[in-house]
């Protein structure tokens, strides 16, 4: 078993890229996978969701499984001497390998997240390339502001 010590230190979702709206799965699609299985409140409540101006659709490899809604205080930016800056954020709805939306995410898999900023989404986001164009660099993630100084030590380890 884990201790609570191992587990909150990766407790971070880097964001790898944006995502346009015309990439993200269609009704057709979704049903196409799901084979006719029954709907589930995630589908629905995705097939009903139109895009805020303080919601960014994002490209995230995901490092840790948790719920969602999943709500964060700050945005670890590596180019930034200070680390990051602080923000509340949540994510809404999280779509399993760009095609199923889900109320999880899953360890391992890449994810499309949607992710609304409290006050607007940061302008250093909107530095992030479209998920044809990027490089999946990792320049910006999510974490607790309790954790950060934990999670910027091993992003700068791991990512230099």
């Amino acid at each position: 078993m884990q201790n609570k010590k191992s587990v909150i230190k990766n407790e971070y979702i880097p964001i790898s890229a944006v995502v346009s709206i015309e990439e993200l799965p269609t009704i057709d699609l979704i049903n196409t996978y799901t084979k006719g299985k029954e709907q589930t409140k995630e589908i629905t409540h995705y097939q009903n969701w139109k895009k805020s101006p303080d919601e960014l659709v994002a490209f995230c490899r995901v490092i840790y499984e948790t719920e969602i809604p999943k709500k964060f205080d700050f945005l670890i930016d590596l180019s930034d001497d200070c680390g990051g800056i602080e923000i509340a954020a949540t994510i809404t709805q999280a779509i399993w390998n760009g095609i199923l939306p889900l109320k999880f995410i899953e360890l391992g898999y890449k994810t499309i997240l949607i992710i609304q900023f409290e006050n607007g989404i940061p302008e250093r986001l909107y530095s992030l390339k479209n998920i044809n164009d990027a490089d999946f660099k990792t320049r910006f993630a999510l974490c607790s502001a309790l954790n950060k100084e934990k999670v910027l030590s091993k992003l700068k380890t791991y990512y230099k």
